[in-house]
């Protein structure tokens, strides 16, 4: 008898533009088959952008999924082929904010929601930034703001509870 869990199939119930929604058919170490939702997700970056004064960039955006807006790091999906993530956190970072950073830092890489998403997440530390004309992207990027923040200030948030994005509460946390 093996000890190990394992895929023994999927069955895909729905394919969008950014996501696939699956049921994952897994054995268990004592040989029972069961079935777990899952949602695969090609991964993500997020850049802390820290200004030479310390403080920090965030943006203001609406988040569909939460129908409100929400205060957190610049972020986005991997979606450009062949793009490494620190080329999509740099790009992100331009997109979103307008800063061009000197040095981009891997701070480090985590599993959003792994009981049924597959879902990455690698944020890197920015540094030396440099502000340029921003070029949004997406219809939510269209309508955010740029907010700049200091750690203190940031935390102060946390703690209210008005500022719930894990990414950011994490690496906010983690500049120490």
């Amino acid at each position: 008898m093996s000890h190990d869990f394992a895929r023994v199939g999927e069955t895909v119930r729905y394919q969008g533009r950014m996501v696939r929604m699956s049921t994952l058919h897994i054995e268990a170490p004592d040989g029972g088959v069961h079935d777990r939702d899952y949602v695969h997700h090609p991964g993500a970056v997020a850049v802390v952008p820290v200004l030479d004064d310390g403080s920090i960039v965030l943006v203001r955006q609406y988040r569909s999924a939460i129908d409100r807006p929400t205060l957190e790091l610049p972020a986005g999906v991997r979606d450009k082929d062949g793009e490494d993530a620190a080329g999509a956190a740099a790009r992100e970072l331009a997109e979103e904010t307008g800063y061009v950073a000197d040095s981009m830092e891997h701070l480090v890489t985590v599993h959003t929601a792994p009981g049924f998403s597959n879902e990455e997440i690698t944020i890197f530390l920015a540094r030396g930034l440099t502000l340029h004309e921003t070029e949004y992207d997406g219809v939510e990027e269209q309508h955010m703001t740029t907010e700049t923040l200091t750690r203190d200030e940031v935390l102060a948030r946390i703690a209210a509870g008005e500022l719930t994005d894990a990414k950011t509460v994490l690496a906010v946390h983690m500049l120490g």
